[in-house]
């Protein structure tokens, strides 16, 4: 919208609760996930909706996706609506623990490290639970970068252990500025003809699956890749269809997780990776409600 100056016209509460009702009626639906990242906007709409879906006793769940500082802004009393009315998770670009890197990504509005922790602390009063997205391994410092936003990821942990992080790696994008401008000088550039966009290596680049990129070392993307499997296996995800809350398979991944979580031994996890898979465990990024 920023870019092409345009302007954000959405469906009034009541319309959206009239519309949830005509799918319960006709499909019997018992979930919603809202993908458009302008949902939360309006406060007052957000309100009509959850109102609406109250009054009409429909039991669903439902997920949406939001903004930090937009959420943080919310009134106790809208988060309890949401709550009431079936609200079970919302996806946010946390990005980074730093407030440096978040000016540099042009983040916009109020976004910030102390914001993030506070939101996660007020969803876990409400029972609501953040999918919190980061972006590891930012220029102009990466391999920092990717230490102090796993550090970051665990000062959330300890706000919420029910928060759910998701992680990917830096790649650029074509807008310029300060970090694009640091990829550039250490040599990369984007493709300049149909044929090299589909040459595999732009396709894993686009992906993040390949580690041949100049910014980030093999060594610290292999440090952020480890890091997810022990965050994930001491904190399994709400989200899996296998390893539920409480279950003998969960308390399994957790006991045998601790020590290399506590002591911040993340390096070569095979264990873990070998029992993730016998235990079918779902990443959160791929799972859902």
């Amino acid at each position: 919208m920023a870019l092409s100056e345009g302007k954000w016209f959405g469906e009034k509460g009541e319309r959206l609760g009239e519309l949830a009702q005509y799918m319960v009626d006709n499909w019997r639906i018992n979930a919603l996930e809202f993908h458009d990242n302008n949902f939360f906007t309006s406060e007052k709409r957000v309100q009509d909706f959850c109102r609406a879906l109250i009054e009409r006793k429909l039991k669903l769940s439902w997920w949406g996706e939001g903004r930090v500082d937009t959420l943080h802004k919310y009134k106790d009393e809208t988060w309890a609506l949401m709550r009431d009315s079936g609200l079970k998770m919302v996806f946010l670009g946390a990005e980074s623990g730093d407030d440096e890197t978040l000016a540099r990504m042009n983040k916009g509005g109020s976004q910030s490290a102390e914001n993030t922790l506070s939101l996660a602390a007020k969803m876990k009063r409400f029972g609501v639970i953040p999918e919190f997205s980061f972006i590891l391994g930012n220029p102009p410092e990466p391999e920092r970068d990717v230490k102090n936003t796993i550090s970051f990821i665990r000062k959330v942990k300890r706000v919420n252990p029910n928060a759910e992080i998701i992680m990917y790696r830096y790649d650029p994008v074509p807008i310029g500025g300060e970090m694009f401008d640091a990829v550039t000088k250490l040599g990369f550039e984007f493709p300049t003809t149909l044929e090299q966009w589909c040459d595999p290596k732009w396709r894993q680049i686009q992906r993040r699956t390949t580690a041949d990129v100049p910014w980030l070392t093999i060594k610290g993307q292999r440090r952020v890749s480890d890091f997810q499997t022990v965050l994930n296996a001491f904190y399994p995800t709400a989200t899996s269809r296998h390893i539920k809350p409480g279950s003998w398979r969960y308390w399994l991944l957790k006991i045998v997780s601790g020590i290399r979580y506590h002591l911040r031994l993340y390096d070569h996890p095979v264990e873990l990776t070998w029992l993730q898979k016998r235990l079918t465990y779902q990443r959160p990024e791929i799972s859902g409600f």
